[in-house]
């Protein structure tokens, strides 16, 4: 009796050779596509990614390079207005606010590039 489910009992490699382009073509169409590259190649080759396929959230890298440009944008205003606090117990309401604000629509900006539902 052998043990695992049928779904299970992948034991079988197939190796091609790629150049170095297209490897990096293989693994960006497979990212886009949201699939593991063997999962991907199971679905060129077969039609079906498989039962067990992991689903991957397809990542927009240029997004996510702006979003982390917002990241230090937000928190060296943040860090501002500690200084400030700290400095002469003092605040600038509206920058406060304004900086809040940017951090909850970044947040929502990363949520929405991962794929994560926002209220």
């Amino acid at each position: 009796m052998t043990s695992g489910s049928e779904k299970r009992r992948r034991g079988d490699t197939i190796t091609v050779r790629v150049t170095p382009d297209e490897r990096a073509a293989i693994d960006e169409l497979s990212a886009l596509r949201g699939m593991s590259v063997g999962a991907f190649m199971r679905a060129a080759a077969l039609g079906d990614p498989g039962p067990r396929a992991q689903r991957r959230v397809p990542i927009d890298a240029k997004m996510l390079r702006r979003l982390v440009g917002e990241v230090g944008r937000v928190g060296n205003n943040l860090n501002q207005i500690a200084h400030r606090l700290n400095a002469r117990n003092e605040y600038d309401e509206a920058r406060l606010q304004a900086a809040l604000a940017a951090h909850d629509d970044l947040r929502k900006a990363i949520l929405a590039v991962l794929g994560v539902p926002t209220k």
